[in-house]
């Protein structure tokens, strides 16, 4: 199978990787000291069984290098969706399959305007993965899935086809029929623990067990449950106590993306995460003082040190 990661960061890498040792025709598309490095000298992955290099896979900064390709995994942060959207639009063939990987509940919704929907499935990934050095991708947790679905619900032909290719690369590929719910499931998990990492400049074993930070934890979880049920999503059955244990299963000094993107210095996807709950929220009737809260609080960083 034809594959480009668009956007070859830890996880866009981590997968890659593993699709090309599986055999796979794969493309990196990633920029910088990174790209160079792969160029040079391919890419490395460190996980807790071992590590590997893979020395011969395809890098580019340029897209329109590439030609059509069967399945995109759009792997960019969400401020960048837009723009790499358009930029991939070369590779898009009649029969291209797009998949994004980003978090929050909108990245599908604005892919699909610029390629078109019916190229478009819904994905979110439960992993934990770094570029660490130049051409060096460390995953940090066993937890590897990458799940993703049709948004109307079907298990389509091209969803069991892609499947059977991530079993044999070694990661967890899990099709879904409510695809939206699950999207909105991890945007619960996020909506709570990214903000209040962010205001305590704290990983989340710290908020864990702290019972007042516990609180408000959950609290911003609800919120962001409240909206999605405002607007007729089909939550995953105990979607709140599933996402307080996953924390609670978390290692103690585990940081949230956004968090080692504030203390970067980096721009914060703000705007698409609790910025999106707050207009959704306003715009539903739903009241959500936590997420008002903690957006206006973080957003002065929002464009990191620019």
């Amino acid at each position: 199978m034809k594959i480009a990661i668009m956007g070859a960061g830890g996880i866009g890498a981590y997968l890659g990787a593993l699709l090309a040792r599986a055999g796979e025709d794969v493309t990196l598309i990633c920029r910088g000291a990174h790209l160079a490095a792969i160029q040079r000298e391919g890419l490395k992955v460190i996980t807790r069984e071992g590590s590997f290099q893979v020395p011969s896979v395809r890098a580019t900064d340029d897209p329109a290098s590439v030609g059509p390709v069967d399945v995109i995994l759009q792997c960019v942060k969400l401020y960048d969706v837009a723009a790499t959207s358009r930029a991939m639009l070369p590779m898009v063939g009649p029969q291209t399959m797009v998949i994004p990987v980003q978090n929050g509940v909108v990245a599908q919704e604005e892919i699909a305007t610029i390629i078109g929907a019916d190229k478009v499935l819904g994905g979110t990934v439960f992993m934990s993965s770094f570029v660490i050095a130049p051409g060096v991708v460390e995953r940090k947790a066993d937890i590897q899935i990458l799940q993703y679905g049709e948004l109307d619900g079907r298990i389509s032909e091209r969803v069991r086809a892609f499947e059977a290719v991530g079993l044999r690369a070694g990661f967890t590929p899990r099709p879904s029929d409510n695809i939206l719910g699950e999207l909105w499931g991890k945007f619960i998990l996020l909506g709570g623990t990214a903000p209040m990492c962010c205001l305590t400049r704290k990983p989340v074993g710290v908020i864990c067990a702290d019972p007042a930070l516990r609180a408000l934890l959950r609290q911003g979880m609800e919120e962001i449950a409240a909206i999605a049920r405002a607007k007729g999503i089909r939550l995953p059955e105990g979607v709140i106590e599933h996402g307080m244990a996953f924390n609670d299963k978390a290692k103690p000094d585990t940081k949230v993306s956004m968090l080692q993107d504030l203390e970067a210095g980096k721009p914060l996807e703000l705007e698409w995460l609790n910025g999106y709950a707050v207009r959704e929220a306003k715009r539903l009737g739903v009241a959500v003082p936590f997420q008002e809260i903690a957006y206006a609080c973080i957003r002065p960083w929002a464009l990191g040190n620019a």
